[in-house]
C-alpha cells in the first residue's frame, strides 16, 4: 500500500510540474523578491531585477534604471534595526502577455516585530513586469506605492 501511495504521489507531483507555465514560473521568481526582502538580503534582492530594470520604489524620488541606485535603495531601506519582518502578499494577479512576458500586480504589507512591539506598514500596491531572458525570469519594471485610503 505504501508503494502505491508513493507512486501516485510522485505521478501527481510530476503532472503538477508539467502544468506549470510561464505565468507560474514568473510568479515564483516575483515571490523571491519578498523572500529576500524579509531576510534583509539586498545583494540577493537585486538579483531578481534585470540590469536595465525600470525601478520606482515607494520612497524613490524618481525612476531609475541604474542597478547601483536600486541596490542603494534597498541598502537604505533594509539597514535599520527592523527586528523580525514579515512581508505578506495578498491580491496577487498575473497576466501572461507573451511567452516570455508576464505582468504582475499585488497588494502587500510588512509587519515588523522589534522588542515585542509589532508595527504594520501598508498596505502597498506593486506592479512588476517579468521578462524571461535565457532560462531565467527577471523583473524589468517595478513600481511600488502606498495604497490610498
Amino acid at each position: 500500500m505504501r508503494r502505491v501511495v508513493a507512486v501516485v504521489s510522485l505521478l501527481l507531483w510530476w503532472s503538477a510540474a508539467a502544468l506549470a507555465g510561464p505565468r507560474e514560473d514568473a510568479l515564483a521568481q516575483y515571490e523571491k523578491f519578498f523572500e529576500y526582502f524579509r531576510t534583509d538580503n539586498h545583494d540577493q534582492l537585486v538579483t531578481v531585477f534585470s540590469t536595465d530594470a525600470m525601478f520606482m520604489g515607494t520612497i524613490s524620488p524618481e525612476p531609475t534604471t541604474d542597478p547601483a541606485v536600486v541596490r542603494e535603495y534597498f541598502v537604505k531601506a533594509l539597514s535599520s534595526t527592523r527586528g523580525e519582518v514579515k512581508a505578506n502578499l495578498f491580491g496577487t494577479t498575473a497576466t501572461q502577455i507573451a511567452e516570455d512576458v508576464v505582468l504582475v500586480t499585488a497588494a502587500w504589507q510588512s509587519e515588523r516585530t522589534l522588542n515585542g512591539t509589532m508595527t504594520t506598514k501598508g498596505p502597498s500596491r506593486n506592479t512588476a513586469v517579468m521578462h524571461k531572458r535565457g532560462n531565467r525570469w527577471y523583473i524589468v519594471q517595478f513600481h511600488n506605492s502606498w495604497k490610498p485610503n
